[in-house]
């Protein structure tokens, strides 16, 4: 009896030394082992096969658009340094920012930050991150490889496409690369999955409508402020909507575009959206010679409306997406008569912070989103 017992405890002994060898052995290759870490790979913006720790806790951003995309993730928890922009700019206008400045001004300097400064390898280091998320921009000035040895941590390179400009799948592939290298999977998909919804809400909305007013977008930033005869094509929320601006058949490739205001007298815009950015701009102008403003029947008509910038230090997709409704009410009425674009714009913000921020636009600007014909008084 005493043998069959050793025997059985022999046999119990051998399958758990086995059980544990094979665990050890899958572990090992879905993450590797690399001095003494757990560790994946995968293949970042500019096809860099990057070895990311497993238990990832501390992460810096560079470049226009990282933390954005972390911030979005529900990853403010593991930042450890802040570029010194996040610091010194006026939050107003870059969603992230205004949800979690108070949070980013308490963290070390790592950098400048800006889209025109390189990395700051010594400041990096000297948080100890355990992971690099850098903008293709800034790999263009300073190699990631070498970025790398220096700060002694992986470095992942990312883009979500044109400053500007929403790429939708540039954006979702950005989200699910960090999301997995962040451990938010189920947060990127929860993103992707709204995203692609209202842009099929969207779509749904304008679809069939053959009738469409002219539209023209004004006082877009570019590089900083611009003026009214300032514009973009194509302009996002207005291509959500399948919609076109009168700028659209003088663009030769797309981007910012600067406009006579000879042309805009020629085309008559039905309608016109001014950047809140510029609106003090396009005052200021008006005061000067409101004659010519008011030769276009828009402002005569009273049918002058802002929306919210999205464009600063790359795009705010959130901010984008709640223009997009706007957008849409005033143009397609009928077809967005259940939307009410300040509810919907918080919804918005909701989801991809965590906190509602239209009235903070409102507190910025003087204005959200409106009707300013009072502002431009023709007649």
């Amino acid at each position: 009896m005493v043998r069959v017992r050793l025997a059985l405890v022999l046999v119990i002994t051998v399958l758990i030394i086995m059980l544990f060898y094979l665990t050890y052995t899958l572990v090992s290759l879905n993450y590797g082992v690399h001095l003494g870490r757990k560790y994946f790979e995968v293949t970042d913006f500019i096809n860099r096969t990057v070895r990311i720790p497993y238990n990832v806790s501390r992460i810096v951003a560079i470049g226009p658009g990282m933390l954005r995309l972390i911030v979005y993730l529900n990853a403010t928890d593991l930042v450890v340094g802040v570029e010194a922009s996040e610091r010194t700019w006026d939050p107003l206008g870059r969603d992230y920012a205004m949800a979690y400045a108070e949070l980013f001004k308490n963290l070390p300097v790592i950098g400048v930050g800006g889209p025109r400064s390189p990395p700051d390898p010594e400041r990096i280091r000297s948080v100890r991150p355990d992971l690099v998320v850098m903008h293709k921009l800034y790999a263009q000035m300073y190699d990631p490889d070498r970025l790398s040895k220096e700060v002694k941590a992986p470095v992942i390179v990312l883009n979500y496409g044109r400053a500007g400009y929403l790429d939708i799948d540039s954006i979702k592939k950005a989200l699910r690369l960090l999301g997995k290298v962040l451990h938010r999977e189920n947060r990127a998909e929860e993103l992707c999955r709204y995203i692609d919804e209202i842009v099929t809400d969207l779509k749904n909305r304008v679809r069939g409508v053959n009738v469409k007013p002219s539209v023209y977008i004004a006082a877009v930033s570019y590089k900083g402020k611009q003026p009214f005869t300032s514009s973009q094509s194509p302009f996002p929320p207005l291509s959500l909507l399948n919609t076109l601006s009168i700028v659209d058949e003088l663009a030769t490739k797309s981007g910012f575009i600067s406009v006579d205001f000879e042309y805009l007298l020629e085309k008559q815009p039905d309608i016109i959206f001014i950047d809140l950015n510029n609106l003090d701009i396009v005052i200021n102008d008006f005061k000067k010679d409101p004659s010519k403003y008011c030769a276009l029947k828009a402002f005569r008509e009273g049918k002058v409306y802002t929306i919210l910038p999205f464009n600063y230090y790359h795009t705010n997709i959130a901010t984008a997406l709640a223009d997009a409704y706007y957008i849409g009410k005033v143009l397609y009425p009928n077809r967005f008569s259940d939307i009410d674009p300040a509810v919907k714009a918080d919804e918005i913000f909701k989801v991809f912070l965590g906190k509602s921020l239209y009235e903070e636009f409102i507190k910025g600007y003087g204005v959200g989103f409106s009707n300013v014909a009072n502002m431009f008084r023709c007649g």
